[in-house]
């Protein structure tokens, strides 16, 4: 087993038991009524499993990280807590991030998720929207019925609004570039997408571990910077491995970012940088999001050409580094504080 496969079993236990508690393979009247009270005529429970609990839960059992749940469980450990005390507020982030995956991939047109047919492809693109938004709302109602006291609450709420609104803005970013509706994107454009669409997910971990160990302004503050830099990393990672990654390790199609037209950090650098009839080139079959094998690798061979898929390890590594920095700042020495360096290690350095 990898440090970090080691690392993430420490809260793979708690976070998987909290999923299948709060958000079961199936329900029936009685546990609806759990979820959303007495109905005023009557529940019909079995388009519930089927359009709803069926999907995610086949998306949810094809694997996963599962890191930013461990990360909410891990900083509220390095803050002196129990994670068990929070555990079960580690579903709202894992259910948020599926639900987005799954909305992302209808988007995208994208055909495969963890290894297999995307969730639109095997139940149709209706369900995969609609059980994608459930996901974005079901998990906060066992946050509204906890115990919690009332100011963690509302401001873990906050959070939520800030977040959700921040990954909608991202996406929206995303899908502009790629269908062509904005003609330039700069670096720092591109890194501010992701910083909504990636590192805010992230944060909003992050946040609800210190509002919950009630952590000191400046504290909360370097955590979370941390989780953004780190989550950053991250997807810039993701990123050069659809492009240089090995298919049976990545899970995803390889140059499914080249098919869907995706201005990506390497994209960018590629375009500034390529000789001007190679950057028109390449800039030309993105705009074609095509599905033609000959001309992905062409894009492919263009990008690495120009220096891109190493330009943006430097970048992700940078940021890595900026993320240790803020962790060092927030956190005493600590076993969940090695725990975290572990995890920022993987996650730019990854191959799946």
């Amino acid at each position: 087993m990898s440090k970090v496969a080691e690392v993430l079993a420490k809260y793979s236990g708690l976070i998987e038991r909290e999923l299948r508690k709060l958000i079961p393979k199936q329900v029936d009247e009685e546990e609806l009524e759990k979820i959303l009270g007495k109905p005023i005529y009557r529940y019909e429970v079995e388009s519930i499993n089927k359009t709803v609990l069926e999907p995610f839960w086949d998306l949810l059992e094809r694997g996963g990280k599962r890191w930013r749940p461990a990360l909410m469980l891990m900083i509220y450990k390095a803050l002196g807590g129990d994670p068990e005390e929070i555990a079960p507020l580690s579903i709202i982030p894992e259910a948020i991030h599926n639900g987005t995956l799954v909305v992302d991939d209808v988007e995208d047109n994208s055909d495969y998720r963890r290894g297999k047919p995307c969730i639109h492809k095997l139940y149709g693109v209706d369900v995969a929207i609609n059980m994608g938004n459930t996901m974005y709302f079901l998990p906060l109602i066992w946050l509204t019925k906890s115990g919690i006291q009332e100011r963690k609450k509302l401001r873990i709420l906050e959070e939520y609004v800030r977040t959700m609104t921040e990954l909608s803005l991202g996406q929206a970013m995303d899908i502009a570039w790629h269908r062509g509706l904005v003609e330039s994107i700069d670096e720092e454009q591109y890194l501010q997408m992701t910083l909504f669409k990636t590192g805010a997910l992230a944060r909003f971990s992050a946040k609800i571990a210190t509002i919950m160990a009630e952590a000191d302004e400046h504290v909360e503050k370097s955590i979370e910077d941390f989780s953004e830099s780190m989550a950053i990393a991250f997807q810039i990672q993701d990123d050069v491995l659809n492009i240089v990654g090995e298919i049976e390790k990545y899970g995803k199609e390889i140059g499914g970012d080249i098919k869907e037209g995706k201005r990506t950090l390497m994209v960018i650098h590629a375009l500034n940088t390529l000789p001007r009839e190679k950057a028109e080139r390449l800039q030309q079959i993105l705009d074609m999001r095509t599905e033609d094998e000959k001309l992905i690798r062409e894009a492919i061979n263009l990008i690495k050409e120009s220096g891109a898929v190493e330009y943006a390890k430097e970048v992700s590594r940078r940021l890595a580094l900026k993320a240790r920095e803020e962790l060092e700042k927030a956190l005493p020495d600590s076993e969940a504080k090695e725990d975290l360096k572990t995890l920022i290690e993987f996650l730019i350095s990854r191959e799946y």
